[in-house]
């Protein structure tokens, strides 16, 4: 058949004529689907306990003056005990400090408790905690192992276990720990159902399968049957993908697909693009692709336990460690920035791969906030990662790492975290201005004045052609295959947003930026009802990298922010890239909290 378009070149046009609007129609309704399903959807908050609250009133002289009771259902694995407002469990007793001490559940049910150093300290069924601590470190000395204490529990790292019915005294206020009943489980389980509402995968996956088999067709034709070979295999390779995927997905008893799509739909236009621009990388770029979609699997699997993702971070960090090293001493320089390594056909960027170990440390549980030496491990990894960038050159890299290290602060921040991570972030940034001066320097120059004569041609080419091409595809675009700019260096990588809009129209490109958009937005709200601070540090931390790096291309390319050089998630051609947007992908499922939304949340009892 495409022997037929080709030898007849009007019947041709007339297809991509027709084609162009299809592809606008079906993107509209994939991607409009999967946004109004994922900013309606609630993350159900999960009561996993009760805690009864007592606290004994007294007057100005000290004398009794009323009891106060109050049953508080926990919603979190982890909660804050004190007297300051923002407090998970706010007690209104001046005896208690700001921030007392943290309540604990982990992922095999048990309950623990940790002191947060507080000035009145605690004490579980009248034995005071910083006691237990004591015991069981001479006990351990004398080689005698763990020691329970009565109904108190035992000392786990740097709390206590506490049991059901077991009574926490801070200061003048009783605390009793109570289980939900299975009746209530039960309960919560059919409103979490009831909450949770979620698209039919099966009217987008059609329509998406459609998608791509027009994609397909047109870049045959576009091409011709040089390429066919190439343009069907790796097309047909995403279609088996994508299917076999949500088949696997709904067999685990998972409902919610909505992520999946837009990522599945967004890597859509990534072979599109690289078909126009670089046919003999196609390939690729697909087995690129299935091995994102392989890592993020893997990731949502381990993020299921708490304790087994968190047990892997100090191998990811000298993993990550090893590859900035060897990024510096073999890398290639390219395009301004010593960040290829070239392994006989293959090159990838390391820089990449370490944005997942960079979040995967960077999220810390509730009382890991208030440890100083885990901060500062945080501290000192992001200084290494700093100054390893500064050193390759890669200027756009850095500065997502910077926005990224700075929503992970902020979400990590406590009394002492504040001052030690904004002398942090100043060092950080003061770093970045000093290293990469004349490069920014040059960058800037041409900050709004790609149009300039004395720049059109030199610092503003790859800008000002791209605003070119952007304009001559208007709503619809030129056709899959039919552009010019792909002609133009970095067009597929960090000019790629004028790809988009050339040959695929400036709607399907908006839609692009609003699936990114969609996916932060769900991420910020999953904070709300998250199980863990891990989980929705690491979510914000990934809707960062996703959000920064999206900006940074579409303003970049259109001269409304400097050119830095970032490809678009998803979207630009990259192995590397392709893969590592898979994978952090993966912190925004772990954080999603609906009922069968996710194999990173235990659903059905399956995994």
């Amino acid at each position: 058949m495409l022997d037929f378009f080709e030898g007849n070149f009007q019947l041709g046009n007339l297809f991509t004529e027709l084609v162009r609007w299809v592809f606008v129609f079906l993107a509209i309704y994939i991607l409009l689907r999967a946004i109004k399903s994922l900013l309606k959807s609630k993350n159900p908050a999960e009561v996993w306990a009760y805690i009864h609250l007592t606290t004994y009133k007294t007057d100005e002289d000290g004398n009794p003056a009323g009891v106060e009771e109050a049953s508080v259902p926990l919603t979190h694995w982890e909660n804050v005990i004190g007297r300051a407002g923002s407090c998970d469990i706010t007690v209104e007793d001046p005896t208690l400090s700001r921030n007392h001490g943290i309540l604990m559940r982990n992922t095999r049910g048990k309950w623990i408790y940790r002191d947060l150093g507080s000035r009145n300290g605690t004490y579980i069924n009248d034995e005071d905690v910083s006691a237990l601590r004591g015991a069981r470190r001479s006990k351990k000395a004398s080689g005698r192992g763990l020691l329970k204490w009565g109904d108190a529990g035992t000392r786990m790292g740097d709390a206590v276990q506490v049991e059901y019915g077991d009574v926490i005294k801070t200061g003048m206020t009783e605390m009793v720990l109570y289980p939900i009943s299975l009746e209530e489980k039960n309960n919560n389980t059919a409103m979490r159902r009831s909450d949770t509402q979620v698209m039919s995968a099966g009217p987008s996956l059609a329509a998406l399968t459609l998608f791509q088999l027009l994609t397909a067709f047109q870049l045959g034709i576009a091409l011709g049957t040089e390429h066919m070979v190439q343009v069907y295999a790796a097309f047909g390779g995403l279609m088996l993908l994508m299917w076999t995927y949500f088949a696997v997905m709904k067999s685990l008893g998972n409902t919610a697909f909505e992520m999946e799509t837009i990522a599945f739909f967004l890597s859509t236009l990534s072979l599109a693009v690289v078909a126009s621009s670089a046919p003999e990388s196609l390939f690729k770029q697909f087995i690129s692709l299935a091995m994102g979609v392989t890592a993020m699997f893997v990731m949502c699997i381990i993020l299921r336990k708490l304790e087994r993702a968190k047990s892997m971070r100090i191998v990811l960090m000298v993993v990550a460690a090893l590859l900035l090293i060897a990024n510096l001493t073999i890398g290639t320089f390219s395009y301004g920035a010593r960040n290829w390594i070239q392994i006989g056909g293959f090159s990838f960027q390391p820089s990449e791969l370490v944005k997942v170990a960079f979040i995967w440390l960077g999220a810390a549980t509730l009382d890991e906030l208030y440890e100083k030496k885990n901060l500062m491990i945080f501290l000192l990894f992001s200084a290494y990662c700093f100054a390893c960038l500064g050193l390759m050159g890669d200027f756009g890299t850095a500065i997502i790492f910077f926005a990224t290290f700075l929503i992970i602060s902020f979400l990590r921040s406590g009394d002492f975290s504040k001052l030690v991570l904004l002398v942090g972030a100043a060092a950080a940034g003061g770093f970045m201005i000093l290293r990469f001066k004349p490069y920014v320097a040059a960058r800037f120059a041409s900050w709004g004045h790609v149009w300039d004569a004395a720049v059109v041609d030199a610092a503003g080419f790859q800008q000002s052609r791209t605003m070119s091409a952007a304009a001559s595809g208007g709503l619809v675009g030129v056709g899959a295959g039919e552009g010019w700019l792909e002609s133009v260096p970095a067009a597929d990588t960090d000019m790629v947003f004028g790809m988009l809009i050339e040959e695929w129209g400036l709607i399907i490109a908006v839609l692009a930026v609003l699936s990114i958009v969609t996916l932060s937005v769900f991420a910020y709200r999953s904070i709300l009802a998250g199980r863990s601070t891990y989980y929705t540090i690491a979510a914000c931390g990934a809707m960062s990298m996703f959000l920064f790096q999206t900006m940074l291309n579409v303003f970049g390319c259109v001269d409304l922010l400097p050119f830095t050089g970032v490809t678009f998630p998803f979207v630009s051609n990259g192995g590397t890239s392709m893969l590592v947007s898979w994978a952090l992908l993966a912190f925004l499922k772990a954080s999603d909290t609906r009922e069968r939304a996710s194999i990173a949340v235990k659903a059905g009892g399956k995994i």
